[in-house]
């Protein structure tokens, strides 16, 4: 958040105004300018996961602080040269699953390859590697001046398997503060598709948008679209009323939030200091993850 005085770990909660807001005790009263998420020890996923691999080394560590034994369990693994992303927050998940789900949490799209995407004229989207948190770039969406902009890509992508309870989440950049919302649109064909708005966040930079349910895609229909049979996804930059906005899109993903299965949930994780750790393509890195155990 800026100001920076505003980033708490640990923070205890006072009190609960509303279903909106919540109270910590600090003396902090500097006037808040941008930025900011909230994250809890109960949630049961990461913020905006970008990728799993598999622990290849796990040990024990006993330590002895103010004359007490501290028992650690030391995980290890490797992320592999080919990733490449901003990391902020890493969790420990089971290695199985009691039940399958083919329609689990996945990327939609991850925007790394502009050849990819085109817009209303046939063009590909320039890159920029600046506000990249998933892959090493973004995609740069200008609007269309002061009016609206689409940009689609070809795809297969089965949404059957989705229910309202899911969601849907966007990672972007956003260049400056004239940017109204950002609409995605999953075709069967021309003139048959779902969409749902995502609106904008305030301030400018990183940004992840609200989780939208899926209830809002169904709903919203143009046409008679087939939610197995989705061919086209698009991807419309729409500005404030008489502004002209830039975009970078960064990832696009749903979220399975009514199949929470408890023996594969989220066993631990941990929010990463800023700055937080930069994965670039070329190297692999391996992360150690430190789990206390209490007895």
């Amino acid at each position: 958040m800026s100001p920076t005085a505003y980033n708490f770990l640990n923070a205890t909660i006072s009190s609960v105004p509303s279903t909106t807001t919540f109270t910590i005790l600090d003396s902090t009263n500097s006037a808040y300018v941008s930025g900011g998420n909230v994250s809890s020890e109960v949630d049961t996923r990461l913020g905006f996961e970008i990728y799993r691999t598999p622990v290849n080394l796990g040990s024990t560590d006993i330590q002895m602080e103010n004359g007490l034994p501290v028992y650690n369990i030391v995980y290890k693994a490797t992320l592999p040269q080919d990733l490449a992303g901003v990391i902020s927050e890493i969790g420990i998940y089971p290695s199985t699953r009691s039940s399958a789900n083919s329609f689990d949490s996945k990327f939609i799209a991850d925007f790394d390859n502009y050849l990819d995407w085109t817009d209303s004229d046939g063009y590909n989207p320039e890159t920029s590697e600046t506000g990249a948190r998933v892959g090493t770039n973004v995609l740069v969406m200008p609007s269309n001046g002061t009016s609206s902009k689409e940009y689609t890509t070809n795809t297969s992508f089965d949404l059957e398997g989705y229910s309202n309870n899911d969601s849907i989440t966007c990672a972007y950049y956003k260049g400056d503060n004239n940017l109204s919302k950002i609409t995605v649109k999953f075709y069967t064909s021309t003139g048959n598709y779902y969409f749902v708005d995502l609106p904008s966040i305030s301030g400018t930079g990183k940004k992840i948008s609200q989780e939208v349910l899926l209830s809002s895609l169904f709903g919203n229909v143009v046409g008679s679209p087939n939610k197995s049979e989705i061919t086209k996804i698009g991807i419309v930059i729409t500005p404030v009323s008489g502004q002209s906005t830039l975009v970078g899109l960064d990832a696009v993903r749903i979220n399975d939030e009514d199949t929470f299965d408890p023996i594969y949930g989220l066993v631990s994780r941990s929010i990463l200091n800023s700055p937080y750790l930069t994965k670039t393509a070329g190297r692999q890195i391996d992360v150690e993850y430190r789990l206390e155990v209490t007895f």
